[in-house]
């Protein structure tokens, strides 16, 4: 990848020259040097040749090129140095994170801030047609001005904004459908089971112990009850041959008696997933005068999920005006207002009855568009059909002993529902409703000198809401159910949680600009005080659980509760109370120094020393200005500068509440309601960490600015993490958050961009490439200690084979997990019974990638568009549980491969087949042997070996493509249009390349944790049509 990377960036650069150096000379075009406006931080615009820190815009035409809702997406390939951590597009509502720049904190990697029009907001909030243009802030030099809250970064989004121009009408519609892009790769040889051949058996009907209706299977092939029992695929291999199915027992179901064939289902996975179709429309408003201007849209959409019974639908609505009363005075609000509700079960962890079966334990010759059919069938004693049953022997059991606890669980589903039936009766509802109001009147109070106020608010709120009724809870067989030595734990229960986000600012800033002969300076000095404010209440029954229950069926309401359910009501302030000041000098617009600074009292500290400086220092020279002027170099920028900012800390973090807990009052007993005290200390000196950053760079503009290439080297350093460190037992705390670990990142960044054609009237391409090498590596973490955890994560969402860990001298991120054990030549060592020795707590390597970039193309033609992004990565490392439990289980290919012999793996040994191992033993002697396929890839869950499901994260990506029309003018001619665009779109076509180990082509980019994936929903791919038309 690493070659391709560098050939592409070889003949990009190359072909760039040459072909816009030729086309230059027939160019007719009036070119002029660019010299752009681009907002910054807190909404100030600056010139860009002012800057003393890299910047790259990405416009509208670039940004939405697929009408998708999500700005993460967005923006990802198109900007040097981002990167996406998403999630599956199957997971309604989630869009994941962007990295910047890689990662620096030791214990934390969120997600930047998100600015639009200077107001910070939720970005899930944002629709992509109002927004004009991104600015990525990417490091402590261009973020300073955001303070404490600007450690992972800032992205600044300007709305689009009505013009002085006539009233003008925007219609946008767009339909996509989206698909499956990729699953596993399954083996289609061998059934549900775990004892090959023998799994089946020939059923002797006892009409003393089994239904009469049963009396037609006998003599029929059936599998064992342990066999149906087992949801795995280690059963009997596919011969066409006839048997009894799971649904052909019961006399309800349309399949009564009759036998089907023993046969694999390749696509059944894929079958089990919807089409899932998405409506956005919307319209927008726009014009105005030499006094006002407004632009208001309203987007609606209406997106179902390929999750069977899962749906999103949103509401927009914005706007953005502008009014001026006279020269002095003028003022501009915008009103940001998003409603959504999103349906559907999107648990996407191990042992979820969607994906957390289908991934991982299931038959390959389950029919899933059976299972669709019969999502309501029940046996005879009123239970759920599940293809994951007891057996015939071990129901009949159970009919006939339905008191005794022992068995009578078996007239219930095993482990796992008919997936179809859970999603159609259990219910996840999220309701959500953002507001974002900003109003800012400005007033010129000299011709240099302009005062600014403004007020926002933004708020968040969502009310969760999840169901489990008595028709499923019914089909429990756990501890809590009417028969409890089973296995499905499901309780008949609910549960609400509500969240509220509100953020208030109030700022007032003077601008001031003047020139005075060659200098010319701006300056800007503010305050702000924000007050954010979070509350939320959760009551919340566990419905997987074992204890709590409804008493009357299917009355959700919190009196009718077996154990009352303690509500969890919490609510907390952060204050931030701030000074800034920034300025820019420029010299005979060549020499540039800017500056700026502030300060931050933030409410989160508890002593004192709660007031944090931030700061950034910078220079330019404009090298071009300094030689005659030509048509070749029209445009050179050396550019450098440091900065440091204090890294904010969230309030609880710095004072952890007292926890309710879960113990009702009882009257007349001694149970009261409890709280616990906090198990962490906090430092009374605690301080916030620390970020400097040295950043240099340089700018150059070609062939009157037609071609652009730019790069940066930056080094920032993070001193001083807060980290938790324990604390004896006799301390009455488990640790103390003190100050002590260092980190650090430095890295490059590479942007080239172009018109390579331009032609008012034929063919014109635009095209850019970015790239970005970064490296986080951990300096130091404690004195006592040699390694810290990264979060929260304890393993045990990867069912405790990796975690990641931070150690000094390491890079940052490191996949720990037990390995194959080796010897000093890297082969590995083979015990006597031919299975791997192994060795725990071995590093696989960082989960950041080596590098990251991007391609984007746009090349028109006549009214014809074809736009295109393409995005990469080199490195990092994922880990994949769905990999691991589809082998142990028997559903992947390698379980049922050929082998060197020409058999199947699954074939005895003796008879040609097994899995060849090569190594070495424990005292060195080489060993050739081959091991029957079941102990094979049973052995890696039994030690907990995650070697072979960790694999290299590098990838090459097929984002986005674009093709529109532009109708000729001629054909409305007269109408009131101005313009009609058909076009057709692509999101995800194409996962170009993965690495050779990623045998199952998972992709990397949408990984939903930080280690990689426990049973994650598929990747979607989709594809649409679009139609807009302005008057």
């Amino acid at each position: 990848m690493k070659k391709l990377t560098t050939s592409v960036l070889a003949v990009v650069l190359s072909s760039s020259f040459a072909m816009v150096s030729a086309q230059t000379v027939q160019d007719t075009a009036k070119t002029q040097d660019i010299e752009g406006v681009v907002v910054t931080a807190l909404g100030i615009k600056r010139e860009e040749k002012s800057l003393s820190y890299g910047t790259q815009v990405v416009q509208a035409k670039e940004l939405n090129l697929t009408q998708n809702v999500d700005v993460k997406n967005a923006i990802v390939g198109k900007v040097s140095g981002v990167q996406l951590n998403g999630q599956a597009g199957s997971k309604l509502g989630e869009t994941g994170k962007l990295r910047i720049r890689g990662a620096v904190s030791l214990l934390s990697d969120a997600d930047p801030i998100y600015v639009l029009d200077g107001v910070i907001v939720d970005p899930n909030s944002i629709d992509m047609d109002i927004v004009e243009s991104v600015n990525v802030l990417k490091g402590p030099n261009a973020t300073s001005l955001y303070g404490v809250r600007a450690q992972y970064g800032v992205v600044v989004m300007s709305s689009k904004k009505g013009s002085k121009k006539k009233l003008s009408v925007e219609l946008n519609s767009t339909v996509t459908v989206d698909v499956v892009a990729r699953t596993l790769k399954y083996q289609n040889q061998y059934g549900q089971g775990q004892h090959g051949n023998d799994s089946f058996t020939t059923f002797d009907f006892d009409p003393a112990v089994h239904p009469a209706e049963w009396s037609v299977f006998n003599g029929e092939r059936v599998l064992t009850d342990d066999d149906f029992t087992y949801d795995e695929s280690w059963g009997a291999k596919f011969d066409g041959q006839s048997y009894v199915p799971w649904y052909s027992w019961w006399k309800s179901s349309p399949y009564f008696g009759q036998t089907a064939k023993w046969e694999g289902q390749p696509d059944n996975i894929k079958d089990f997933y919807d089409k899932a179709f998405t409506y956005k429309n919307s319209v927008s408003v726009s014009g105005g005068n030499d006094d006002f201007t407004a632009r208001v849209s309203i987007t609606n959409l209406d997106q179902s999920g390929i999750m069977p019974n899962s749906s999103l639908k949103r509401n927009y609505l914005n706007l953005n005006s502008s009014y001026k009363f006279n020269d002095k005075l003028s003022v501009d609000a915008v009103l940001n207002y998003s409603d959504s509700k999103i349906r559907g079960d999107f648990d996407d962890t191990y042992g979820n009855q969607t994906t957390g079966s289908l991934n991982s334990w299931f038959g390959r010759d389950v029919d899933t568009g059976i299972l669709k059919s019969l999502k309501n069938l029940q046996n005879s004693a009123g239970y759920h059909a599940s293809w994951n049953w007891w057996g015939p022997n071990g129901y009949a059991e159970a009919l006939n002993n339905p008191g005794n606890n022992a068995v009578n669980y078996m007239a219930k589903p095993a482990f796992w529902f008919n997936p179809y039936t859970w999603l159609d009766q259990y219910k996840n509802i999220t309701d959500r409703q953002t507001l974002l109001i900003s109003v800012a009147p400005t007033y010129k109070i000299s011709k240099d000198l302009t005062a600014r106020v403004s007020f926002s608010r933004a708020g968040n709120y969502s009310q969760n809401k999840y169901f489990l009724p008595y028709s499923l809870a019914k089909n429990g067989s756990g501890t809590g159910s009417n028969t409890p030595s089973g296995y499905l734990t499901a309780l008949n229960g609910f549960g609400v949680r509500d969240v509220d986000y509100t953020e208030d600012q109030y700022e007032g800033r003077l601008s001031y600009s003047k020139k005075f002969g060659d200098l010319d300076v701006n300056v800007v000095g503010g305050g702000n005080i924000t007050n954010r404010l979070w509350s939320g209440n959760s009551q919340l029954m566990d419905t997987g659980g074992t204890t709590q229950w409804l008493l009357t069926p299917d009355v959700y309401d919190f009196k009718n509760t077996n154990i009352p359910i303690v509500a969890n009501p919490y609510e907390y302030r952060q204050t931030y109370r701030s000074l800034y000041a920034t300025t820019s000098l420029g010299f005979r617009n060549t020499f540039y120094v800017d500056a700026s600074v502030r300060n931050d009292i933030n409410s989160a500290y508890l002593n004192t020393n709660n007031s944090f400086l931030s700061y950034s220092v910078g220079a330019s020279i404009l090298l071009h200005e300094l030689i005659a002027k030509n048509d070749i170099l029209t445009f050179f920028k050396l550019r450098g500068g440091f900065a440091q900012i204090p890294a904010d800390l969230d309030a609880r973090y710095t004072n952890p509440e007292f926890r309710n807990g879960t113990q009702p009052l009882t009257v007349g007993s001694s149970y009261y309601p409890t709280a616990y005290y906090p198990t962490r200390k906090i430092d009374q000196d605690l301080k916030p960490a620390i970020n400097e950053n040295k950043e240099f760079g340089i700018d150059l503009k070609f062939l009157r600015n037609r071609l652009s290439l730019s790069g940066t080297y930056y080094n920032e350093t993070r001193n001083d993490e807060p980290i938790p460190v324990t604390l004896p037992s006799s301390s009455g705390a488990l640790d103390i958050l003190i100050n002590s670990a260092k980190a650090k990142r430095e890295g490059i960044e590479l942007n080239l961009s172009g018109d390579v054609f331009r032609s008012s009237t034929g063919f014109n391409w635009t095209t850019s490439l970015n790239f970005a090498n970064n490296k986080s590596s951990i300096v130091s973490v404690n004195e006592n200690l040699d390694r810290i955890q990264y979060g929260t994560n304890t393993g045990y969402g990867s069912f405790s084979y990796v975690q990641v860990l931070q150690l000094p001298g390491q890079e940052w991120g490191q996949l720990y997990g037990t390995a194959i054990k080796r010897d000093a030549s890297g082969n590995a060592v083979i015990n006597d019974d031919g299975l791997y020795a192994y060795e725990p707590n071995k590093a696989f390597g960082s989960v950041l990638p080596e590098f990251t970039g991007g391609f984007f193309n746009s090349f028109s033609y006549k009214g014809v568009t074809l736009s295109a992004a393409i995005d990469f990565q080199k490195g990092g490392k994922f880990f994949s549980l769905s990999e691991q439990w589809g082998s142990y289980s028997g559903l992947l290919e390698e379980t049922a491969a050929t082998n060197d012999r020409g058999f199947n793996v699954r074939d005895a040994v003796a008879d040609g087949g097994g899995v060849h191992v090569v190594g070495v033993n424990a005292t060195g002697g080489a060993v050739d042997t081959y091991v029957e396929a079941y102990d094979y890839f049973k052995q890696f869950h039994g030690n907990r070996i995650a070697e072979p499901f960790i694999h290299n994260a590098s990838y090459i990506k097929l984002r986005e493509v674009a093709l529109s029309y532009d109708l000729p003018s001629a054909v409305f001619y007269g109408t009131g249009i101005n313009s009609i665009t058909l076009g057709v779109v692509a999101r995800n076509p194409w996962l170009i390349a993965v690495s050779k180990d990623n045998t199952h082509k998972q992709d990397p980019s949408e990984m939903s944790q930080i280690y990689g994936e426990d049973g994650q929903l598929p990747s979607t791919r989709g594809f649409g049509v679009n139609f807009k038309i302005t008057f």
